[in-house]
């Protein structure tokens, strides 16, 4: 396990995985200060958000690449069958991956965080839970990713099917606010699409309650859900590998 988890790591290093993200974080941030500072009010509270944000989506975006042409460039080099044929097993296999991806994860999430905490000085328990909540987010994004790019067989369309989930989980709030203030009469496929809907915000992870700026601007007071984010890391990590696992148990070499 141990060495599947350098090996990835290994191969961040070669892809410049690191180099790239910090340098597009660090971008985001000196753009972020420049648009903060042209608000008429608040400006320190306008650049922790456009920072955190930024951060947030670039490091997102950066890790489901990652994984996603990763994975696939091991199948295509045959990488997975030389893994394979030392003494481990395909569930260990997999949680050594997940595991490898997470550690990865975590290296670029640190440092950013240092500086997001270090911009929200003030409000240290909501840089906290930014911090957690970000970690989780970014563990669930990659076993998806992960038993994406195992079940599609194209690195470009596990990329685009993660950027879906994604979106999906990040707007799912803001469809189902639509839906609760909407006041005209329901045709019978309207009912039909929110009745769907609500069943969509069911099963997927809201990663709309995940990483909200307010924590980091007006702290915790109030935060009512603010636990919500472990909770769904539970079921759905383990969900997610448990998917991977059963569909990687069936591929044949």
């Amino acid at each position: 396990m141990l060495t599947t988890i350098r090996y990835i790591f290994l191969t961040a290093i070669r892809d410049k995985l690191f180099i790239a993200l910090f340098i597009a974080i660090v971008v985001a941030i000196g753009i972020s200060v420049i648009l903060g500072g042209t608000a008429l009010a608040e400006q320190s509270q306008m650049v922790i958000s456009y920072v955190a944000a930024s951060s947030r989506l670039i490091l997102l975006i950066g890790l489901i690449i990652f994984v996603c042409f990763h994975v696939r460039r091991a199948f295509d080099n045959r990488e997975i069958e030389l893994i394979l044929s030392r003494p481990i097993s395909r569930h260990a296999f997999i949680f050594s991956y997940w595991l490898g991806f997470a550690v990865i994860s975590l290296l670029i999430i640190i440092p950013t965080m240092a500086v997001i905490a270090l911009l929200a000085k003030n409000q240290s328990l909501g840089a906290l839970y930014f911090a957690l909540s970000l970690i989780c987010e970014s563990l669930i994004t990659i076993a998806f990713a992960l038993f994406v790019s195992l079940l599609v067989k194209s690195a470009v369309s596990s990329v685009l099917a993660c950027f879906g989930f994604y979106f999906i989980s990040r707007s799912m709030g803001f469809f189902l606010v639509l839906l609760q203030n909407s006041h005209h009469s329901l045709t019978s496929l309207n009912g039909v699409m929110e009745k769907l809907l609500y069943i969509i915000s069911i099963i997927i992870p809201r990663f709309d309650l995940f990483g909200l700026s307010k924590w980091l601007v007006y702290g915790m007071e109030g935060a009512a859900h603010a636990h919500f984010f472990l909770l769904q890391s539970l079921i759905y990590i383990p969900f997610l590998l448990l998917l991977a696992i059963s569909d990687f148990r069936n591929k044949q070499f």
